[in-house]
């Protein structure tokens, strides 16, 4: 497996898991500390996705245009930003703010991926590096 698969491999799974231990705590968070209703929190989950379902078009561009590797990093650097934020919050708006921002850089990161593994694999193998890439993010 060629070098850069690797390494996309354990951004992936790093991040991931930074992820999967966050994710699930925002609600709990926001239900517990900043008082939110149930609907407040369904409001923090959807904020939270809406910046992926339009900023990959504009990153897209992005990839067109610069360095790839540089994109995956900045989505790598907001992601780990935008956690740390979260643990200052002290009102519900701050929480979807934050949580917008974890959003952007999941539209950052898993673009870039992709289109790295792309770039990096053969015609034979790209969709395995892609299932690999998917598997250490899971």
């Amino acid at each position: 497996m060629d070098r850069a698969i690797v390494l996309i491999a354990i951004s992936s799974a790093l991040v991931g898991v930074s992820y999967g231990m966050h994710s699930p705590l925002g609600p709990v968070f926001a239900r517990e500390h900043v008082a939110a209703d149930y609907s407040q929190v369904g409001l923090i989950g959807t904020v939270s996705y809406l910046p992926y379902m339009f900023a990959p078009f504009f990153v897209g561009i992005l990839l067109d245009r610069l360095n790839k590797s540089y994109v995956l990093f900045s989505g790598i650097l907001l992601n780990v930003f935008s956690i740390f934020l979260l643990s200052t919050v002290q009102s519900l708006l701050e929480i979807m703010l934050y949580r917008a921002l974890t959003g952007v850089a999941h539209a950052l990161f898993w673009p870039s991926c992709e289109v790295l593994i792309s770039i990096n694999s053969s015609m034979d193998r790209r969709v395995k590096n892609i299932s690999v890439f998917i598997a250490a993010w899971i």
